[in-house]
């Protein structure tokens, strides 16, 4: 993975100087570290070697590949640890204890007591479709400072690595691998799709838009925006809840025509000339015009191997407005907003000055873009090394995002429970 890494990664080698002593160190520890790990871990000790560069686009994720033996001796395993899912109690809303919903089944998340498992917490499938699952773990892991990590079960019984965390003073719960469960009051609340975006006229002013997560497809948030047209126009001002939301896609576009005013000047980003880097680019190249922004890359990387280039030229991106009565948009930003999220914030100020930012520091995972997946070899466990392929800017190392991530220009305090009305109070005396 090391090789991969260097060969590849472009933050490697815009710090190289200032951290070749010490990743080299960390190499040396981590390769006597590897060589003594069971392949069933192998993927936790590469992201914590993966840690030290402080990239949320840095990772390693798996996509298992298990015999069919291998399935069922897992499967049986879970079959022999079944939770009592009628338990009943009120959880304390302060942990990820609780009922929740992925939109499909509902879970509970308890502390474990169970001797046979080593995990302080598992996730329990209390109902599904297939009635033969229900009591079967979904998940289990270990709390460090309410990062939770452990291993996650698919339906197939396929084991992986995962992290879990709570977003959106834990009502959302993000699960490595694309995932988003929703909280439930109780047991008995229906099921719900945690990560569809919703609309809520507040009164003759002003209206929310929420978007758990733009790892949906792109006409989801569009029919919202389109069954809500008149009252999206008319209305003064418009709060986007984004709290929770850890990014996905660039599908936020449709929305933006609503408050659009100015150009988006993309700028140029860095990236290194690898083959690795070629054949990413090359995926994308099947427009040959001119307006094609990787062919200026993909020519410059093949005349460089191995030195720093100039990325992607996306150039100027202009865009219909929409005539709108909107006066103010507020964008509410917390700590869980990553990747796409944050060049949504970023596009959103770009396009207008209309917009403010209110709410905490996004999680600044944005410097660094475009994620790559090289396999490595673990046939069995399915590891990948995933990695960005290109800069924001060729400014991140001085003026980039990743440090403090993109701060708000209105900040709100985690004691403020109404952050809405928080919001609200704010425009109606601004």
């Amino acid at each position: 993975m090391t090789e991969k890494l260097e060969n590849n990664y472009i933050a490697y080698h815009l710090t190289k100087l200032e951290i070749e002593k010490e990743y080299e160190s960390r190499k040396l520890k981590y390769k006597s570290l590897t060589d003594r790990t069971e392949a069933q871990n192998c993927s936790q000790v590469l992201q914590d070697f993966l840690a030290f560069f402080k990239d949320g686009h840095l990772f390693v994720t798996e996509y298992p590949n298990f015999s069919e033996e291998d399935l069922a001796r897992t499967k049986y395993e879970i079959k022999q640890n079944i939770f009592n899912p009628n338990i009943h109690k009120v959880f304390d809303s302060d942990t990820i204890e609780g009922y929740w919903t992925d939109g499909i089944s509902k879970f509970m998340i308890i502390k474990n007591q169970n001797a046979n498992i080593s995990f302080e917490y598992v996730a329990v499938i209390v109902d599904c479709d297939d009635k033969t699952k229900i009591g079967e773990i979904k998940f289990a892991v270990n709390d460090s400072k309410h990062k939770y990590e452990g291993f996650y079960y698919t339906n197939r019984y396929a084991s992986r690595y995962v992290k879990v965390t709570p977003y959106k003073d834990n009502s959302l719960l993000s699960i490595w691998g694309g995932i988003t469960w929703g909280r439930l009051n109780s047991r008995e609340e229906p099921v719900y799709n945690p990560t569809a975006p919703g609309f809520k006229k507040i009164d003759n002013k002003n209206a929310l838009l929420t978007i758990p997560s733009f790892l949906i497809d792109a006409k989801d948030l569009n029919q919202v925006l389109i069954d809500n047209e008149k009252e999206l126009k008319s209305t003064n001002n418009l709060i986007i809840d984004i709290w929770g939301n850890t990014g996905g896609n660039g599908i936020y576009f449709d929305l933006l025509s609503l408050y659009y005013e100015k150009p988006i000047h993309n700028e140029r980003g860095l990236a290194i000339a690898s083959d690795d880097n070629i054949d990413y680019f090359e995926k994308f190249n099947s427009n040959k015009g001119q307006d094609n922004p990787y062919l200026s890359v993909i020519k410059a990387m093949k005349q460089n191997k191995g030195k720093i280039v100039p990325g992607p030229d996306f150039g100027t991106l202009e865009m219909n407005p929409e005539k709108t009565n909107l006066k103010k948009i507020v964008i509410l930003t917390d700590r869980s907003n990553i990747s796409a999220t944050e060049t949504f914030i970023l596009h959103s100020k770009a396009v207008s000055d209309k917009v403010i930012t209110m709410g905490d520091n996004t999680g600044g995972v944005v410097d660094y873009n475009n994620i790559n997946l090289i396999k490595l070899n673990c046939e069995k466990h399915g590891i990948y090394f995933g990695y960005p392929t290109f800069t924001l800017n060729d400014r991140i190392i001085t003026q980039g995002y990743n440090k403090t991530g993109i701060i708000p220009d209105i900040k709100i305090n985690n004691s403020v429970k109404n952050k809405i009305g928080f919001v609200l109070k704010y425009l109606k005396n601004n």
